[in-house]
């Protein structure tokens, strides 16, 4: 008899929060932004076919697509999802200078020009042909009952010779968040 009273008790004082509003929830979060865009720069650095097309061609100029976001029940806005290819960007560029030229794609140039900025911006985007392209693919799978909330996520990043369309690189960040809805959610 004592045993049901507490958890009861226990279940009551700790379950009058949302799972968001407790400060957990399935959303990708900083923490899997640090973690997944370390582990792209790492691989790209490491990919004997990138430092095979960097010992023969020199610094690879390459332009960064935004996330093609294709999250099911949650969606990445513009600005954060940009985050997660911009990241692997700064760090590539802090430590490996010497392997990469990053081009503006369109969208970053036009958005600049339309700044009233005292700097000339150099070509437009159509007169600079970057070789490669640095796209990310997020998609999710959901799963929500009554009492949880799973979300599986595949976060697909890929380097692509623009000329030959082929695929020079890829690696992939999978992650599973669950949360378990409260007494009064």
């Amino acid at each position: 008899m004592r045993l049901p009273l507490i958890v009861c008790l226990s279940a009551t004082l700790a379950g009058c929060t949302s799972a968001t509003q407790s400060g957990h929830n399935t959303l990708l979060d900083s923490s899997d932004l640090v973690q997944m865009t370390d582990r792209m720069a790492r691989s790209i650095l490491a990919d004997p076919r990138v430092e095979r097309q960097i010992s023969e061609k020199g610094k690879l100029r390459v332009v960064v697509e935004p996330v093609d976001n294709r999250l099911t029940a949650e969606v990445l806005p513009p600005g954060e999802a940009e985050a997660f290819t911009a990241r692997v960007r700064a760090l590539l560029s802090q430590h490996a200078p010497d392997k990469f030229t990053w081009v503006l794609n369109k969208a970053e140039f036009y958005h600049l020009r339309g700044q009233e900025l005292d700097v000339p911006l150099g070509p437009a985007p159509e007169a600079i042909n970057p070789e490669y392209a640095l796209t990310a693919i997020f998609s999710s799978l959901s799963d929500e009952s009554s009492t949880a909330r799973t979300d599986f996520y595949l976060c697909r990043y890929e380097l692509s010779n623009l000329q030959t369309r082929t695929l020079l690189w890829s690696e992939s960040y999978k992650v599973k968040k669950q949360a378990v809805k409260g007494f009064l959610d």
